[in-house]
């Protein structure tokens, strides 16, 4: 492709911009990694960790997804492609990018509504094997509505409805709390892990919604041709990737940060040179035990 500056030449013939989403990606994966590592290692509910397991490894397929579509700039040597089929897998790598972008805001409003229901009847849900019809027909659900949301180009929808879901059941899950004082430790526990989990949640939604709509509108850019530049593809597909992947790091750092228990364990990693005695991870069932005798202080 002819040049016709200094600029056009180092971009063209260097991989500039395929260096800044490498950092991008480097950054964003140490975050996701451990909270996919770690979340089996806190209490939590099955219902509640599987969710939160298939969010995070959502975002660890869309992290791998922008690696390989780095890596299409640097097999072909297009450092400045022209079209988004150039290389022609290309589309495919953002049609499942698309799947799986759908997929982590599914199951934020999957976990919203799971965690709702988890609070309306402990003892039903936890001892009567409804949480299990309830994650598969959940599950069920969210696939067909991940399909539903690319083939319309609706993704956003699902982002705010999970926002929305959120904001009702922490609502709901606090003014649950408010009304348990004569009910057994087991309801206190649940409802007290429920809401730990959605008040963590709730920011993490808002921040997923502003990047995703973020992110789309790089999309639509592109497709509406708004932009007249020969770099149109390159900017737009470049900020879609990068704010996606920026998303994925600030949510599992805001999780890791703000939740109490993977605050913890993310503590124990980073002192890993202290003494075994002071950083041994503690497993899930002594968590459960100390959580269970701090609640029974606490009410």
């Amino acid at each position: 492709m002819d040049t016709e500056s200094p600029i056009d030449y180092v971009l063209y013939n260097f991989p500039i911009v395929q260096i800044v989403q490498s950092l991008v990606v480097i950054i964003s994966f140490p975050p996701v990694l451990i909270f996919l590592t770690q979340i089996s290692k806190i209490a939590l509910h099955d219902n509640c960790r599987f969710l939160l397991k298939s969010w995070s490894t959502a975002f660890l397929v869309c992290l791998i997804i922008h690696c390989l579509y780095i890596g299409c700039d640097l097999i072909t040597g297009k450092y400045i492609p022209e079209t988004n089929h150039d290389p022609p897998p290309r589309l495919f790598m953002f049609a499942v990018h698309g799947f799986f972008h759908a997929m982590s805001s599914a199951q934020e409003l999957m976990l919203s509504i799971e965690r709702a229901a988890s609070c309306s009847s402990p003892e039903r849900y936890h001892n009567q094997g409804l949480s299990k019809r309830l994650l598969i027909v959940g599950q069920s659900l969210s696939l067909l509505s991940d399909n539903i949301a690319i083939g319309c180009c609706i993704v956003n929808t699902i982002d705010l409805a999970s926002l929305m879901c959120l904001s009702a059941t922490t609502y709901y899950v606090s003014r649950r709390k408010k009304f348990i004082l004569n009910s057994s430790l087991n309801e206190k526990y649940q409802i007290k892990e429920a809401l730990d989990i959605t008040r963590v949640m709730l920011p993490c939604g808002v921040i997923s919604l502003v990047m995703k709509v973020s992110s789309t509108v790089a999309a639509w850019i592109y497709a509406l041709d708004i932009i007249d530049s020969k770099y149109m593809f390159t900017i737009t597909g470049g900020a879609y990737f990068i704010i996606e992947s920026l998303n994925c790091m600030i949510c599992m750092l805001f999780m890791l940060r703000k939740h109490a228990g993977l605050r913890r364990i993310t503590e124990q990693l980073l002192c890993a040179r202290r003494e075994a005695a002071v950083c041994d991870i503690q497993s899930a069932e002594d968590v459960r035990e100390i959580y269970f005798d701090a609640l029974n202080r606490d009410w």
